[in-house]
């Protein structure tokens, strides 16, 4: 810091080009070397006037020697956050940007360097490059020096590209506009022509990063060459320690649908079993992370329908092969990718049956063969997710239920993570459909119906709550069992039943008023007290006063009302409610089965009435 005053007074003073030279070379070095100090250097050299001095020197100077060593001493003072609007208010940028077309390659390197640092964090400083067409004056300079092979030209590409990444990161604009500029085709070359270049190659892929970031971005990938050029660099050996870098970028890349087809249809699929494979057995975190890298970014391919399609192969897809292989892996985060994969090719009952038949499911149940902890629960998710979407379609079911799928799935059914019980509702209400046995099986496990009642009034997570209530909905629907129904209620179940009569979704809201009138016909007498205190009759009544109630709604609504005036236990409650009134106006209804509903039960309250 002694040294910082004596060399700003000998710049002042200096008259020959030399000797600024050598005064901005030492006081560049000086900096570089005391950065911890750097708001202290800044503040000395705002208050010294010495920018001003530089500024002249930038624009005036006809050497382009001494406005490279200016521009190499502005670059060491961006690095200081406080330092970087200074440099833009006192207009640096402008002579900067002109040093570009420079043919004097130190010129160009340590302006791109200054004008890299004080745009970085800095939209201030992108404002104004924006403002003086900094994009394309960047992208015509690399491009320049793509194919170029003399001194100098190697690092004047990489901090280009430096200033490139930190001129266009999360900028919008300039994004868009290095996009119109063809920087995906510099880029391009910069992988294909000079992998060699380590630095050169991670600040292009640093840039590919940024840009994948952005819907546009992703939707100009999408059309390049680029893309192939990453998907080919996977197995190239130069571009070995870049992997996780190229695997981060496919990842992100695959949130657009177009790039998961076109990727499908590359060799990346084979790429990635090949990492796989030569990383497995090795337990240093680097073969680790690969392994994690490639098999996310498999499963990404897998979520879109077509890419889905081609990589399933009708079952005969290397990468469905491998996928059943994952799940006898010694590797969790394997076992864990097989099962997604296997639940995202389960999106079809075609696939879904030729699954079954390929016995999958054994390999899905050896998984839940474990004690729940926090470590496996993805893993858990994961299997019991692949096994929903196979109990979907009516064939699969026997032989789901066969294998042994709903003791298994019950044996977990005391973990606390509610993303599995979400999936062991959604497995038992897939194999209970249309399966009359199944039902009344799972009805009669009492301690699980405990859960399931439990899981109905979870506040965590309202998609346990729904999926728990229509359980219940569908046990009852589908045992048709007084046995099961009379359990539920043991259970204190009914209360939920009625709240999800008012569901805000039209298929719950029918699954609950059928559960309800099923109840109310067969074993009405046990569940009255249960009935009354959820306030059915309150219920009932708000549904059929609401103009907005579906056609449907209203007529299982009122199948309902008529069960239940059919019997004794609340007809009294019903008939004095004054819904009589409003089921007169649904006789005007438009919906003529509405109409006949509403008749045939206003004729049961009228008959109750005058009998009561």
């Amino acid at each position: 810091m002694e040294e910082l005053v004596p060399l700003i007074q000998k710049l002042k003073l200096a008259d020959e080009d030399l000797k600024k030279e050598t005064c901005l070379e030492n006081l560049a070095k000086l900096v570089s070397e005391n950065e911890e100090k750097s708001e202290d250097i800044a503040v000395l050299l705002v208050d010294s006037g010495i920018l001003e001095n530089m500024k002249q020197l930038l624009e005036e100077s006809k050497s382009p020697q001494l406005s490279a060593k200016c521009a190499q001493l502005i670059a060491e003072l961006a690095k200081s956050e406080s330092l970087r609007q200074p440099l833009v208010d006192l207009g640096f940028i402008s002579p900067l940007l002109k040093s570009l077309t420079s043919d004097y390659l130190p010129l160009p390197t340590q302006s791109c360097r200054a004008l890299g640092n004080i745009c970085y964090d800095n939209d201030a400083g992108r404002n104004v490059i924006d403002e003086s067409d900094g994009i394309k004056l960047l992208t015509d300079l690399l491009r320049s020096q793509l194919k170029v092979d003399r001194e100098g030209s190697e690092k004047l590409r990489t901090i280009a590209c430096g200033f490139l990444l930190n001129l266009t990161n999360t900028h919008d604009v300039l994004q868009e506009k290095a996009l119109d500029n063809g920087v995906l085709d510099i880029l391009d070359v910069c992988l294909t022509k000079h992998l060699d270049d380590e630095g050169l190659t991670n600040m292009t892929l640093l840039t590919f990063s940024s840009l994948s970031d952005s819907d546009s971005g992703r939707e100009k990938i999408s059309e390049c060459a680029a893309l192939t050029t990453l998907v080919d660099l996977l197995v190239k050996d130069k571009a070995h320690i870049h992997i996780e870098t190229i695997l981060d970028i496919l990842i992100t890349l695959t949130e657009c649908e177009t790039i998961k087809e076109n990727l499908a249809s590359t060799n990346l699929s084979n790429h990635l079993i090949q990492i796989i494979q030569s990383n497995v057995g090795k337990s240093d975190s680097d073969s680790q992370q690969k392994i994690k890298m490639a098999s996310d970014l498999m499963v990404s391919l897998l979520v879109g329908d077509k890419s889905m399609e081609m990589l399933f192969g009708n079952g005969d897809g290397q990468v469905f092969v491998e996928s059943v292989k994952w799940l006898s892996s010694e590797n969790d985060h394997l076992k864990t990718s097989g099962a997604l994969a296997i639940g995202n090719f389960a999106r079809s009952d075609e696939h879904c049956r030729l699954l079954v038949e390929n016995g999958i499911v054994e390999h899905l149940l050896k998984l839940l063969e474990v004690l729940p902890t926090d470590s496996n629960m993805t893993l858990l998710h994961a299997a019991l997710s692949a096994l929903r979407n196979l109990a979907i379609p009516a064939s699969n079911k026997p032989r789901l239920l066969e294998a042994g799928v709903m003791p298994s799935v019950l044996k977990l059914a005391n973990t606390e993570s509610m993303p599995v019980v979400f999936k062991i509702l959604g497995v038992s209400r897939m194999l209970i459909d249309g399966q009359e046995e199944a039902a009344k099986m799972l009805g009669g496990e009492k301690d699980f119906l405990v859960h399931v009642v439990e899981w109905c009034d979870v506040e965590e997570h309202a998609g346990v709550r729904g999926e728990a209530t229509r359980l219940l909905a569908w046990l009852i629907k589908n045992s048709k069992s007084p046995e099961v129904m009379k359990n539920i209620i043991k259970s204190d179940g009914i209360q939920y039943l009625v709240s999800m009569a008012t569901s805000e979704h039209v298929v719950m809201q029918n699954e609950a008023l059928i559960a309800l009138t099923l109840i109310c016909s067969t074993v009405l007498e046990d569940a009255a007290d249960q009935l009354k205190e959820a306030d059915l009759a309150k219920t009932v009544t708000d549904i059929l006063k609401n103009s907005s109630t579906l056609p449907e709604i209203l007529y299982n609504t009122l199948t309902l009302t008529k069960t239940i005036c059919s019997a004794g236990n609340l007809r009294e409650e019903i008939v004095t409610s004054g819904i009589a009134d409003t089921i007169k106006q649904l006789v005007q209804h438009k919906d003529p089965k509405v109409q006949e509903a509403a008749k045939t039960v206003l004729d049961f309250i009228e008959e109750a009435s005058a009998n009561t």
